[in-house]
């Protein structure tokens, strides 16, 4: 009796199948953002447009809450660490928290100052 067999280790081919379908999965997931790229290229008309400042504005709350969130989670762990590290990532999370809640609170002077709202969403993705 071979030893793979006794302790049920997959065999060769298993783990070959195993792997390939890992990496189709992770191509696949990692090409979503194309399709859904493909489909507004050839179904949707250009000449539509959605414009929905509630909708972005209670986005850009959820995404701060998030970034805050994350903040006091990095902060916590500095605290109980000390690695530089962290205390970097808890004051970049604080930097876009603060700069992307400005984004959202220009959203609805969009029409009135546009250089204010477009002025702190690129920046606070930086």
């Amino acid at each position: 009796m071979h030893a793979n067999v006794a302790a049920k280790e997959p065999t060769g081919a298993a783990q070959l199948v195993t792997r390939i379908y890992a990496k189709l999965l992770l191509t696949g997931f990692a090409l979503v953002p194309a399709y859904l790229i493909a489909y507004l290229y050839f179904f949707q008309d250009p000449s539509l447009k959605f414009e929905n400042h509630a909708f972005h504005e209670l986005a850009i709350a959820a995404a701060t809450l998030e970034g805050v969130f994350v903040t006091y989670v990095c902060w916590r762990c500095y605290r109980l660490s000390g690695e530089p590290l962290l205390r970097w990532l808890t004051l970049g999370f604080l930097g876009f928290s603060l700069v992307y809640a400005l984004h959202g609170a220009f959203t609805g002077m969009a029409h009135h100052n546009i250089w204010l709202f477009l002025l702190y969403g690129p920046a606070s993705r930086l």
